[in-house]
């Protein structure tokens, strides 16, 4: 009996050690929670100057709110986020508008420059720009503007470096303009009418989705952008997006920062390889570029004797599919690629066109090609995959793509905002209607530094009657 009753007595113990520690833990995680909070969440009562990330060599002279402005300069060591935030509470008056002005400014080799400006409502957040900057990049009349509404307490601007680097600005104004903005509401409807008409998944969205996320009647663009964009994720196609003016202006110089030509290289005797990445946006010059690469590197293998191809897709994470397309023309030659399918049914067939580099290369339709994805793989990659699917003497091999085999079409909205919508599916040569992950002819998991699915490529290839 009484080894009973100590037997209970220690459990009761061991029970309360057990409600004393777990209460423990609870309270320095949210201890925890609450310092992440106070950290990183924009205080609403906080003007004037503030350091981002860790200290580094920084200096920041005058006033944003300066008729001569303020002079910025950072430099910090690899691996490093530094900056300043500065923060104001705006006048009262007629502004639409706060406005970030730099005279002159520059970016340094190697440098990842970030600028965000943001206008807020106590702690929640009215409108934002950001613009993401590669240097080297001069930064002669950077602008930057967000709409100012009555509801706004407090206006910020935020420049740092992500990764180490240097930047320098001079001439940083922050200050009202009068320039008429669209109303938000209005964005939101114009939206709202775009997708209800030509959304591939517009009839998922339930029957009230109009108001289910319609914003208040005061909106600013930027709460009315936050409420298409929730529109868009629940049409579930992952693939639609909204473009604000803003990143559309950053994105040619994101074209040039992320361009990469194909390569190509010589596996064995006969056999060759093909690296074709994915081309971002519509500049000319660099589209022809991006497709004399390919044809360039299909002409150096032809000359080299190569008579079977890889076509390795497993970083074309996907842009613009026609240049992909155009590049890849010898190997196409006089077929049929496939077709964009509307959700009433109705059909657009691909096209390419032979550039006059392209006619320089012989037909190479009836040579074996083994074509590579992987998870990577998407969109317009997705695009180039299946223009091969079905093919005489072709075999895709390694892992299922990404899953977004679907065409979206661009809508400008009355404010230049973009609305680039999913309005179609892919369908191949065999009528095969498409829309998720594609699934190889063949799995092949490598491992890690062996490249196993090139290998196993190359093995069917050689097993091919070779012209």
């Amino acid at each position: 009996m009484r080894a009973h009753k100590h037997l209970k007595k220690r459990r009761r113990g061991l029970l309360r050690r057990l409600v004393v520690s777990a209460a423990a833990v609870a309270a320095l995680l949210v201890f925890c929670v609450a310092a992440w909070i106070a950290w990183t969440v924009p205080k609403p009562w906080r003007t004037g100057i503030a350091n981002v990330g860790a200290p580094c060599t920084q200096s920041f002279a005058g006033s944003p709110e300066s008729a001569r402005g303020a002079v910025i300069r950072v430099v910090s060591e690899p691996g490093e986020i530094c900056g300043y935030a500065y923060a104001l509470r705006p006048e009262a008056g007629d502004a639409s508008q706060y406005v970030l002005d730099v005279d002159t400014g520059s970016v340094d080799d190697s440098t990842t420059l970030l600028v965000s400006l943001a206008s807020y409502d106590g702690w929640r957040r009215l409108d934002r720009v950001r613009r993401r900057i590669e240097g080297p990049a001069d930064l002669k009349g950077l602008r930057l503007a967000v709409e100012h509404s009555p509801r706004t307490t407090r206006v910020e601007v935020v420049t740092s470096v992500r990764g180490g680097g240097a930047y320098a600005l001079q001439g940083v104004t922050l200050h009202p303009s009068t320039t008429p903005v669209a109303p938000g509401i209005a964005l939101y409807r114009e939206a709202m009418d775009v997708i209800a008409g030509n959304a591939l998944n517009a009839a998922k969205l339930p029957d009230d989705f109009r108001t289910q996320w319609q914003p208040r009647e005061d909106a600013t663009s930027g709460e009315a952008r936050r409420a298409i964009r929730q529109v868009l994720r629940a049409l579930g196609d992952r693939h639609s997006v909204l473009l604000d003016p803003d990143r559309l202006a950053a994105l040619p110089q994101q074209e040039h920062a992320v361009f990469k030509p194909a390569t190509w290289k010589l596996l064995d005797s006969g056999l060759g390889s093909i690296q074709v990445p994915g081309f971002l946006g519509s500049d000319r010059a660099l589209r022809a570029r991006y497709t004399a690469s390919i044809t360039d590197a299909l002409q150096a293998g032809t000359r080299a004797g190569v008579h079977a191809w890889v076509v390795d897709l497993r970083e074309n994470r996907g842009g613009n599919m026609w240049p992909m397309l155009d590049g890849l023309e010898p190997l196409l030659r006089g077929q049929t690629l496939g077709w964009f399918q509307r959700r009433d049914g109705s059909r657009t067939a691909w096209r390419n066109r032979m550039t006059e580099r392209a006619a320089q290369v012989s037909d190479l339709g009836r040579l074996p090609v083994a074509v590579l994805s992987s998870h990577h793989t998407a969109s317009s990659g997705e695009a180039v995959v299946l223009a091969f699917r079905g093919l005489a003497r072709t075999r895709s091999f390694c892992t299922p793509t990404h899953g977004l085999s679907t065409g979206n079409a661009g809508f400008t909205l009355q404010d230049g905002t973009v609305l680039q919508l999913t309005t179609t599916s892919f369908v191949d040569r065999t009528g095969q209607v498409h829309g998720g992950p594609i699934e190889p002819d063949e799995r092949v998991d490598s491992l890690p530094l062996m490249d196993d699915a090139e290998a196993e490529a190359a093995r069917w290839l050689r097993r091919q009657r070779l012209p």
